[in-house]
């Protein structure tokens, strides 16, 4: 089965959420539902290097389920792990204890020389090369070592990075919309992610999704990546068509919270208790 990253690039789409909880459990159970993807936050929630292992570990787990006494492979839902920056010693943590296939989403860039950066970060140093203006990684090498090799048993790991790794930028400012084009040109950019909220906040109109310059704003940010050779990626902000964001070019979409989904799955429990009861949800009994 070939990786998300090669089935992007040839033009299949992705659906799924953007993982806050923190929490194996959570992880193993959207993963074990279907979605293309998961993106898992490392930059506003409380995950980091160390406990988002746990979460990769539960994703891979959830690849595999017991029916009928026997192992069946299930859909493989692929990781994608969203840094909090372009710092590439925080990077090197998050790929050594990433199993491939699997992604990275990089967020607030805003230049040419952030992406290049960024693209640095995922190589090792004299990796196969991919065409002109090839960027040389400055990646750290443990390979034998860590959990994204098999602690050695991949011996054909470092092919695979390139081959399997799905890098993405994030931009999320006016700044960064200017660049796009630049951006998208760096070698080894695969995809560029819009984030609306963070775009609207950029010019002061934060969730106003339905202002004209808004508007303007997001559809020249998505124009630009489409006449890229990057696909385009992002965020379903509220109001906002599924179907029509992937007929107008997305290959990529995040339409959900996992704690959201939670929050709503509650608060439909809650609506349902006090519509057959009659009371508050401080009672607790009929």
């Amino acid at each position: 089965m070939s990786s998300l990253r090669q089935r992007l690039l040839s033009g299949a789409k992705s659906y799924g959420p953007v993982c806050m909880s923190d929490s194996p459990v959570v992880m193993e159970l959207l993963a074990l539902t279907g979605y293309g993807h998961m993106i898992i936050d490392h930059e506003h929630s409380p995950t980091h290097s160390s406990s988002g292992q746990a979460l990769l570990q539960a994703i891979d787990a959830a690849r595999f389920s017991s029916r009928n006494g026997q192992q069946q492979q299930h859909h493989i839902t692929e990781p994608i792990i969203r840094v909090p920056d372009d710092d590439p010693t925080y990077m090197k943590k998050v790929l050594d204890s990433m199993r491939l296939p699997a992604g990275v989403l990089v967020p607030m860039v805003e230049n040419a020389e952030t992406a290049r950066k960024v693209v640095a970060a995922t190589r090792y140093p004299l990796q196969l090369s991919d065409g002109p203006g090839s960027i040389d990684g400055i990646r750290g090498c443990a390979v034998p070592f860590v959990r994204a090799s098999g602690y050695g048993q991949n011996l054909d790991y470092m092919k695979h990075c390139q081959e399997d790794l799905l890098v993405m930028v994030q931009v999320e400012t006016e700044k960064g919309v200017e660049a796009i084009a630049e951006i998208a040109s760096v070698p080894g950019v695969d995809g560029v992610f819009l984030g609306p909220f963070d775009l609207s906040c950029s010019i002061g109109k934060v969730a106003q999704f339905e202002d004209a310059q808004v508007k303007e704003l997001i559809r020249t940010a998505e124009q630009s990546v489409l006449e890229t050779d990057c696909f385009l990626a992002g965020f379903k902000s509220g109001g906002r068509d599924l179907k029509r964001m992937f007929d107008d070019g997305y290959s990529l979409v995040c339409g959900s919270i996992d704690l959201g989904l939670l929050k709503e799955a509650a608060r439909q429990d809650v609506e349902s208790f006090e519509n057959i009861s009659g009371y508050g949800t401080e009672s607790n009994s009929f």
